[in-house]
Formats: C-alpha cells, structure tokens, sequence
C-alpha cells in the first residue's frame, strides 16, 4: 500500500495500515468512550458498596444469620438498582432526542453536568433516600454521555475501521468495571464513612476530563454537514485528522455528505412519516431494528449485569476471601480478551463472534448452577474458573461485537433512533436484573446461591436458537450494500454469499444508486432514480 492512501476508495484490505494513519481519530474516539467508563463504573456502585463494611454499618441492617455484621436489605439494593438504570433509561431516550437537536458536542455537556449534580447528592447523603436520588440523576447523566459515543464515533470514523472503533464501547465499559473493583479493593478496610464515600467522589473523576475536553471537542461533521454547515464541518474534520493531508479531508467531506444526502433522500422518496421511534417498527426497518436489539437483549439474558455489577457482593456471599482481589483479576482477564476482541472482530466477523461466543456462555452457566448444588471447596473452585471463562468469551464475543452489529445493522436515517433503542433494550435488561438479582441471592431473601445461573441460561437458550438464524454477518460492508441485502430479504446467513455475488454483478463497483432504487422498490414505493457519486 502507497504510504498515503487514496482515500477516495474504501480499502478493507489495508485496514491495518490505514489504522496506523488514524492516531487522531482514535484519540478523539476514546476521549467520547469516557462516558462508557463512566457508566461501567456507575452499573457497579450499588453491588460493590453493598460488600464495603463501612457501608453496611451506614445503611445496612443486622445480618440474619450473625449478629455481629451487617448487610443491606434486598428492598434497598432493589431500589438503588432501579432507580439507577430508570435514571440511565431516561437519560438513553432524552440523549436521542438531544443528539439531534443540539448536536453530540453539547449532548455530551448535558450529561456530565447532569453526572456532576448526582454525585454531589450521592457524597452529601447519610440516609438512603437521598443516596436514591443522586444514583437517579447521576445515572441520567451517564445515560446521555454513555450513548453518545457509538453515534459519534459510527458517523464519522473511516468505513474500513467501523469494526474496530465500535468495539470501545465495550471495552470502555469494562475499564470503568475494572476501575470500580481496584477502588473497592483498595478502600473497603477502610473504617469509617469515608470507607465507601471515596468510592462515590471519584466518579467526579470523569467529569473533569469532559469538561476540559469539551473546548476542543469537534461536533459531528455528519451532524454539521445534516444542518448545511460546511465550513463548521470542514473545519471540525481538520481537527479530527489533522490538517496535514487535505486530500483526506477532502474525501471525507465527501463521504460523508453522501451519507447525508443518501439519508435525506430516503426520507423524502419514502415518504416516511410519525415518529422515529414508531418508523423504527415500520416496513423495512422493523426487520433491522431487531437484529440490531436482539444482542443487546442477549447480554443481559445471559446474566452480564448479575455477573458484571453483582460479582462482588455474591462472592461475599458465598464465602470466597479476598473477593475485591478476584474481582480485580477478573477484570483485568476481561480487559485483555476485549482488547483481542478489538482485533478478532475485523479478522472473524461479527456472526461467528456472536453466535459462538453467545453458546459458550450459555454452556458456562449451566456449569456455574451446577456447582451451586454441591457445598464443597472443589465446586466452588470450579464455580470461579467457570467465571473467569465466561467473563473472557463474553468481553472477546458478544460484549464487543453487539454494540458494533447493532450501529451497522440500521439505515443511515434510522442509526440515532436505533442506537438508542439498543441502549434503551439493555438498561431495561439491566433494570429488571438489577432489580430481581438481590432477591434471588441475599440471605433475607430466596438465598439461591450459584443455583441462580441456572436462571440466566434457561433464558438465554431460546435466543440462542434465534440468533443462529437472525444474526447477519456485516464485516467489510459498506452500509449501501447492507441496506441492498435487508431490500431484497436475504437470509442473514447467507449475507457474505449474497454481497459477493452482488460485487461479481456489479464488477465490484460499491455504489448508492442500485441500493436506494432496490430498498424503496421493496417497500411497493414508486420513486425516481436516485443518482450519488460512486466511490
């Protein structure tokens, strides 16, 4: 490959080089994931508190079976749980209308203001109704900042390294995961209120990074582009990439303009009306919009919250010393196989990420309640490297590619709406689980121990049946040729053998025209050609 490409062309084979070219970008794309960080680090506060000694003397009552310690009630752990994901809903639902309306670069403002005020009230609390309402606010905070970046990043970032960038998602979750459990290992002898209040006052931590970063945050050049801003748009390119190779600039203002006018003229040629959460459901759309929900959906069948935020406080329960350090380790296992995640996606593919990671996981819970019918040292050892083995295949599989499928999956008009429903489908998932999970493990209540996991895989093996057959494969597609693939219904198993034959017919040129004309043809529309530049 030439040492600077020609970037008027879509190059999946020099991925890697081209990768090398992207440093700025990719700077700009993790300074957007702290918001995931933030949000993997919040979904495990409550559960992880819950097992700080000094948070259990604060809030907590006396333990059923010793009256020397402490734990916080099932209702109460229930309460911050759903107040936390009803804050991190809402703020999912208010971050797609936001993102629209006043752009990505001031949505992001919204939500660490909103992030800043919840901490505050969570640092000032001695009762846990107070303590409730900063996790609402602080959780609405998280949910607009969290949602953000796949939107940005998935607008603007080069299509040969969609796959790739997608993925920080995730592993911005997991390193905010990893964060929270080397906290709680370092602070939880601590005796005394600051013994879990160091614990909330570092969530100040990522606001600070926002808010300095907000000067120089670009906005969307997609976005700018959408509301006729050119120069804006041009000018925010230059500090995405740098200003050194105009040509870049150059193709990427066309790029994605085209993105833009290909999106406009689908809206106008379809005479697509209501709402964009009910066109979501509508004719094509609707096929889209729940193979891109369905992973997201998965995770949380599959027990991520329970194992991801819960972890802690259950190997607490279950007698396991030194649990904090487990965590830790647990979580540095996840952060190395997310970051192979990074690669294996682009190199396996998201169906075989999926499909296969989503039966290894299943098959580990199964193994996970099985331990919990046998009270010995053996089970639980064999309990512990059954979580160790899902906590790796889910960071390397399902957890890194749902998000990247799920932003890819959607038409152009449709990604915003899309991405936010996928966040709304896995905070309600986490909701529900965040909700029900103290009840089915503490003492004071059904006290299931490792027998929960048998749970969690009865639900997860009808999905896994399902996505076997609704899982497309969209490594190396440009989001033309998919939108041709979901207009002529083809099956999602045989997207790689549909797109090749397509390529073959068309002498591998990659262009809009053909896809508009098929994809409004399918919904019985009768419309004009539609003529784009081919790149």
């Amino acid at each position: 490959m030439a040492s600077t490409p020609d970037w008027l062309r879509v190059q999946p084979e020099h991925k890697w080089s081209i990768l090398r070219l992207q440093w700025r970008f990719a700077l700009w794309a993790l300074w957007t994931a702290v918001g995931g960080i933030m949000t993997g680090f919040d979904w495990g506060v409550s559960g992880n508190a819950a097992a700080i000694p000094a948070f259990q003397r604060q809030f907590g009552v006396t333990h059923p079976t010793a009256a020397d310690k402490f734990i916080i009630p099932a209702w109460m752990l229930t309460a911050w749980g759903s107040a936390s994901c009803a804050g991190d809903l809402l703020g999912i639902l208010c971050a797609g209308f936001l993102i629209d309306a006043i752009g990505r670069k001031h949505t992001l403002a919204v939500g660490s203001v909103l992030t800043a005020a919840g901490v505050a009230m969570q640092v000032a609390s001695h009762e846990w109704k107070l303590f409730l309402a900063g996790r609402v606010i602080n959780a609405l905070g998280f949910g607009i900042a969290y949602i953000n970046s796949p939107v940005w990043i998935g607008e603007n970032v080069r299509p040969e390294l969609r796959g790739f960038f997608l993925c920080i998602m995730n592993i911005s979750i997991v390193i905010g995961q990893f964060l929270l459990a080397t906290v709680c290992e370092g602070i939880y002898k601590i005796e005394g209120e600051w013994g879990y209040r160091i614990l909330i006052i570092l969530q100040f931590a990522f606001v600070v990074p926002l808010a300095v970063g907000y000067i120089w945050f670009p906005e969307s050049p997609y976005y700018l582009l959408k509301k006729g801003r050119r120069e804006q748009a041009r000018k925010c390119l230059n500090k995405i990439h740098g200003s050194n190779d105009q040509a870049l600039i150059d193709a990427e203002m066309i790029r994605i303009q085209e993105d833009v006018t290909f999106s406009e003229q689908i809206k106008v040629a379809a005479h697509e009306g209501g709402h964009p959460y009910i066109k979501a459901f509508r004719g094509q759309n609707r096929r889209r919009t729940l193979i891109a929900l369905m992973p997201a959906l998965q995770q949380q069948l599959l027990g991520s919250t329970f194992i991801l935020g819960f972890i802690s406080y259950f190997m607490s329960l279950l007698g396991i010393k030194n649990f904090f350090l487990v965590t830790v380790i647990l979580m540095v296992v996840m952060i190395l196989s997310a970051m192979a995640g990074f690669f294996l996606i682009e190199a396996v593919g998201r169906r075989k990420l999926i499909v296969g990671g989503t039966y290894v996981l299943t098959t580990m819970l199964l193994v996970m309640g099985i331990c919990g019918c046998f009270d010995s040292q053996a089970a639980l050892w064999v309990f512990l490297v059954a979580v160790f083995i899902w906590g790796a295949v889910y960071q390397g599989t399902l957890g890194n590619a749902a998000f990247a499928l799920g932003a890819e999956v959607p038409s152009l008009p449709m990604r915003p709406t899309t991405v936010s429903l996928m966040g709304f489908v896995q905070m309600a998932g986490v909701w529900v689980v965040a909700t029900v999970s103290p009840y089915l493990i503490n003492p004071d209540a059904a006290n299931l121990g490792a027998k929960v996991s048998f749970i969690f895989f009865g639900l997860s093996c009808p999905i896994c049946v399902i996505m076997w057959f609704y899982t497309p494969e969209t490594k190396g597609l440009r989001f033309e040729e998919i939108d041709w693939l979901f207009a002529n219904k083809v099956s999602c198993r045989r997207f790689t053998a549909a797109i090749k034959e397509h390529r073959a017919q068309n002498s591998g040129a990659m262009i809009v025209e053909g896809d508009t004309l098929f994809m409004l043809k399918a919904e019985g529309k009768n419309v004009q050609h539609i003529e784009t530049a081919q790149v």
